[in-house]
């Protein structure tokens, strides 16, 4: 990724599924750091409610401090019912813990010390080490509900749009980011967001198509496998966004998996590099998202 110039090389988070083999995001970070120059390197992203704000604030702390200022924290409330089971979080305070967490960490690494009486959490202050390298911690986090873009917009915090929605409702999401934002004192034109995607290219379309099928098959299945581990997992409240999502997925007939990487192909740079062009100018001239 460095030597051919990516300027940032993000690592996701996944337990207990072999779609993800790195659990601990900041040790992979830590690796990829020292093992490249001048890339960027991000957490997207770190499941918050299911480690204690300390721990991950020491962990930025250090990564920022030995990188010079290469690591990009990217936070995520988390979606699988598996994780906050097995780390013993109650998932359906995933939104408030993710907040109040995030909240800590960004504020403790300019301040250099964490204390909290919050319903979430309890502890007296303590300072943290080491001292933050940056001006300011680059942070961002994957926004794909109303109430995330809310709350990020209220904040000021840049988003990642997610690969699984298409142009329209990418606008939609940034256009009621930007209005939220603005009525907070926020100038959009400083908001650094990302989209992510799928990416498949090859002079030969078809070509692409099919490495990419072959992969996203692979994904969706191991994806529904992940989300069943516990039976009762379609239980948990707060989750309406993404209950509203299968239900939309369930009357488009995208349940069958060949449906789902035909749309999931229709909406990502999957195809001649034309195509692709033609694919993300398209939601950077919806968006504004350079």
């Amino acid at each position: 990724s460095e030597e051919v110039g990516f300027d940032t090389y993000w690592i996701l988070e996944h337990h207990f599924t072999e779609f993800g083999l790195t659990g601990s995001l900041f040790t992979a970070a830590a690796n990829v750091l020292g093992r490249t120059k001048k890339i960027n390197v991000g957490t997207m992203g770190v499941v918050i409610p299911t480690e204690h704000p300390v721990r991950q604030l020491e962990d930025i702390l250090l990564l920022d401090q030995m990188s010079k200022g290469r690591f990009n924290f990217g936070g995520v409330r988390g979606l699988y019912h598996k994780d906050f089971r097995v780390f013993g979080v109650d998932m359906e305070q995933s939104r408030a813990i993710t907040q109040n967490f995030h909240q800590m960490i960004m504020e403790s690494a300019q301040t250099g010390c964490m204390s909290s009486d919050s319903e979430h959490i309890q502890f007296p202050k303590v300072d943290v080490y080491p001292k933050v390298y940056s001006k300011k911690v680059p942070t961002c986090m994957t926004a794909e509900s109303a109430s995330t873009t809310e709350w990020l917009a209220r904040q000021g915090l840049p988003m990642v749009l997610s690969w699984i929605i298409d142009t329209s409702e990418k606008k939609a999401q940034m256009e009621l980011y930007n209005e939220i934002a603005t009525e907070h004192g926020h100038d959009i034109s400083k908001i650094d967001h990302c989209m992510a995607y799928i990416c498949s290219v090859d002079d030969d379309g078809d070509k692409a198509q099919e490495v990419c099928r072959e992969f996203l098959k692979n994904w969706y299945d191991s994806y529904v496998n992940a989300t069943n581990i516990f039976n009762d997992s379609n239980q948990t409240r707060g989750y309406d966004y993404h209950k509203g999502q299968w239900r939309d997925f369930v009357l488009q007939g995208h349940t069958n998996t060949n449906r789902r990487v035909d749309y999931s192909n229709s909406i990502n740079p999957v195809g001649t590099p034309e195509q692709c062009i033609e694919i993300i100018q398209r939601d950077i001239d919806d968006t504004g998202i350079t």
